[in-house]
C-alpha cells in the first residue's frame, strides 16, 4: 500500500521528470524503499562510524541507483549486486535477465578471502554434441538450462545482509509502474523488429500497442507477467524455480511447448560452482583477482602477464605489442574448454596462468613484423562467437567487492519468451562448438567446447578485481560485448596501472581488438593517425567500426585513496552512483 500511495502522491511530477531524466521512475522507486527500510533498520549517528565510501556502476539506466540505495541502508555488496542486476534485466531485456546465469568475482576485505561464484547455464541432459549439426541454433531449442535466480539464491545466502525480498521490490514496481526505454534498447528493438513481430511471445512486450511499432527511445514499456513470477520468487525463493515449484513447472512447459528439451529435472538437478579464482600480479605489486574457466579469466592472466616487462613510451610499438599478445591469447584459448567436463585442457589453462609460458610467448612478438598463420599463435580450433551480456560493479562501504558479468548470450537470446512466466529464453546452446564446422579459415570447431549434458560453453567474460599490496580494492572491472570483452578490460587494466589515466579516460579511450580469426583489427576512430599508420605499414588489415556499439562495454570502480570512482562506458547507457550511507556494519 506504501508504495502505491507514494506513486500517487508524485504522479504529477513523475510525468514531467520523465520527458528530462530516464532514471526518474526508478529513482521514486529507490526513495520508496529507502524510506520503509531505513524506518525498519534506523539509522545511525555519521559521527559514529569512520567515513566509508561505496559505489555501483551498472550498464542499466537507473539502475545503479537502485543497487546504491540497497548499500544506503546497509546492504552488503551481494544485495546490492543481486538488486542491480534483477533491475538490468528490465532495463537491459536484450542482453541479461532471469533467464539466463552469470558469473562472480567476489572479495571480502575483512578477510582478504576471494572466490568465484559460477551460475552460467548448463546444456540440458537431453543434449547431445552433434544436435545442431544439421539445425539452426535458434529458439527455444538453443536455450541451456536458467541459472540467473539459482545463483541470486546462492549468492544471498553466503554474503547477503537484507532480506531477499527486499532485493526484488524495486524490480517488481518498475515491471508495473512502467520501464522507460533507452537509446539502446530502442535500437536493439528496431534491429530486431522482423523477428519480434514474427514471435508473438516477443511482441505482446516489445510492441507499443498505441503505435503498432516497436518501443522507441523514452516511450514506457510494461512487464506485468515478469512482475508476477518475481513476486512469487520474492516469496518462495528459488524453490519456486528449481525446488519443483509452479514458476519452474511453467517455465518448462513454455519451452517444451516451443521445441526446447529442458525439463524440470533439469532445473532440479542444476548447481552453481564456488570455485577459487585466478590471482596473479602486475606492474607495482597489484594483485589481479579473476574468475576461472569456462569463463577467460586465464586469457586476461595471460595477456597481463605477457605485457608485463613490454611496456615503452613508443605507443606505437606499445600497442603493436598489446595486438599481438591479443592474437596468441585467442589462439591459445582455441584449446580451452569446461575443465570439469574436458579434463585434457588443463596442461593449456595451467601454461596460461604460468609467467614462465608468457615469457616463451614473448619471445616470439616482434615489433615490426606480423603473421597471418594461425597456427604461429597457438591456434588449433576455431573460437566460437560469443555475444551480448552486461557488467556490474559494487564496491560497499566496507571495502567488499564484487563483478559480475551476466547474460542471456545473443541480443534478446532465443528470441523467444515463456508467456506464463515472462522469461526471455536464453540462447546459450550457440556458445558451444558443433563437430564438423570448420570456420572462413580451415580452422575446425574444438571439441573441448563440444556440447554435453550438464557442461557450460566457454565465454569472453572476466569479471575482475584489483587489489594493492595491503589487500585494498583498486578496480572493479568487466565488460558486456561478446568476444571484445576480454581485449577491453585488459586495455582498461593496463592504461589505468600501466599508462596511469583516470579511469574514465581508462574507460572511454579509443580501443584496438584483435581476435585471431577474423585476421584484422578492429579499431575504433579515436585511436591515434599514427599508430594506425605504423600498424598499417607493419602488414596488419585495420577496419574500423564506426559504430562504437561495436565495442565492450566496460562498467569499473577505480578507487583512489578511499574514494570510489564508478564509470559507466561512454559506448552505451549505463548508470553510476557514490554512496556514502549512515549505516556501516
Amino acid at each position: 500500500m506504501f508504495y502505491g500511495e507514494l506513486f500517487d502522491a508524485f504522479g504529477d511530477l513523475l510525468v514531467g521528470c520523465c520527458k528530462k531524466y530516464a532514471v526518474c521512475w526508478i529513482i521514486l522507486v529507490v526513495t520508496a524503499l529507502g524510506v520503509t527500510l531505513g524506518l525498519v533498520f534506523g539509522l545511525r549517528s555519521k559521527a559514529e562510524e569512520p567515513r566509508r565510501i561505496g559505489a555501483v556502476a551498472s550498464n542499466g539506466v537507473g539502475c545503479a541507483e537502485v543497487g546504491g540505495s540497497i548499500l544506503d541502508i546497509g546492504g552488503s555488496a551481494a544485495d546490492a549486486a543481486i538488486a542491480t542486476m534483477l533491475c538490468e534485466g528490465v532495463m537491459l531485456p536484450h542482453s541479461l535477465g532471469v533467464g539466463g546465469g552469470f558469473v562472480a568475482t567476489i572479495y571480502s576485505r575483512e578477510t582478504e578471502f576471494s572466490e568465484v561464484l559460477i551460475a552460467r547455464e548448463t546444456a540440458p541432459a537431453a543434449a547431445t554434441q552433434d544436435m545442431f549439426v544439421k539445425t539452426e541454433i535458434t529458439g527455444a531449442l538453443s536455450c541451456a538450462v536458467p541459472a540467473e535466480i539459482y545463483g541470486y539464491s546462492e549468492l544471498h545466502d553466503k554474503y547477503g545482509r537484507l532480506p531477499w525480498k527486499t532485493l526484488f521490490q524495486p524490480t517488481i514496481d518498475l515491471c508495473r509502474r512502467g520501464i522507460l526505454v533507452s537509446r539502446y534498447l530502442s535500437g536493439v528493438l528496431q534491429r530486431e523488429e522482423e523477428r519480434i513481430r514474427n514471435e508473438p511471445s516477443m511482441a505482446e512486450i516489445f510492441i507499443n500497442p498505441k503505435t503498432d511499432e516497436v518501443y522507441k527511445q523514452g516511450e514506457v514499456m510494461y512487464r506485468h507477467t515478469l512482475a508476477e513470477t518475481l513476486e512469487i520468487i520474492a516469496d518462495e525463493g528459488a524453490k519456486a524455480i528449481y525446488g519443483g515449484g509452479r514458476v519452474g513447472r511453467k517455465l518448462v512447459e513454455d519451452i517444451q511447448a516451443m521445441g526446447g528439451i529442458v525439463t524440470e529435472e533439469d532445473l532440479q538437478s542444476y548447481n552453481v560452482r564456488w570455485e577459487m579464482p585466478l590471482h596473479s600480479h602486475f606492474s607495482g605489486g597489484y594483485k589481479l583477482i579473476t574468475s576461472t574457466l569456462p569463463t577467460s579469466g586465464a586469457v586476461l592472466t595471460f595477456m597481463l602477464n605477457v605485457m608485463e616487462p613490454l611496456y615503452t613510451s613508443n605507443t606505437d610499438k606499445y600497442w603493436q605489442r598489446l595486438i599481438e599478445t591479443f592474437k596468441h591469447a585467442y589462439g591459445h584459448r582455441t584449446n580451452l574448454g569446461d575443465i570439469h567436463y574436458e579434463p585434457d585442457v588443463q596442461e593449456m589453462y595451467e601454461n596460461l596462468i604460468d609467467p614462465a609460458f608468457a615469457a616463451e610467448i614473448r619471445k616470439l612478438i616482434l615489433d615490426d613484423r606480423t603473421f597471418e598463420d594461425m597456427s604461429y599463435y597457438g591456434a588449433n580450433f576455431a573460437n566460437e562467437e560469443d555475444h551480448g551480456t552486461a557488467h556490474i560493479s559494487v564496491l560497499a562501504p566496507n571495502g567488499d567487492a564484487i563483478s559480475v558479468t551476466s547474460t542471456i548470450n545473443s541480443h534478446l537470446g532465443a528470441k523467444v519468451r515463456s508467456r506464463q512466466t515472462g522469461f526471455i529464453l536464453n540462447d546459450e546452446m550457440d556458445d558451444f562448438s558443433t563437430p564438423g564446422k570448420i570456420n572462413a579459415y580451415g580452422i575446425p570447431a574444438s571439441p573441448a567446447n563440444f556440447i554435453k549434458p550438464g557442461k557450460r560453453p566457454m565465454s569472453s567474460t572476466c569479471p575482475s578485481i584489483v587489489l594493492d599490496t595491503h589487500g585494498n580494492v583498486k578496480l572493479i572491472v568487466g565488460g558486456a560485448g561478446g568476444s571484445k570483452i576480454t581485449t577491453s578490460v585488459a586495455q582498461t587494466i593496463l592504461r589505468y596501472f600501466v599508462l596511469h589515466e583516470p579511469i574514465e579516460k581508462a574507460v572511454n579511450s579509443g580501443r584496438l581488438h584483435h581476435q585471431l580469426a577474423p585476421m584484422h583489427i578492429d579499431m575504433e576512430p579515436n585511436v591515434p593517425r599514427h599508430t594506425v599508420a605504423y600498424l598499417s605499414a607493419i602488414g596488419h588489415d585495420i577496419r574500423f567500426l564506426e559504430d562504437d556499439k561495436a565495442y565492450s562495454a566496460q562498467t569499473a570502480i577505480g578507487i583512489l585513496g578511499t574514494e570510489p570512482h564508478p564509470v559507466c562506458d561512454r559506448r552505451r547507457v549505463g548508470s553510476a552512483v557514490v554512496v556514502e550511507p549512515d549505516r556501516v556494519e
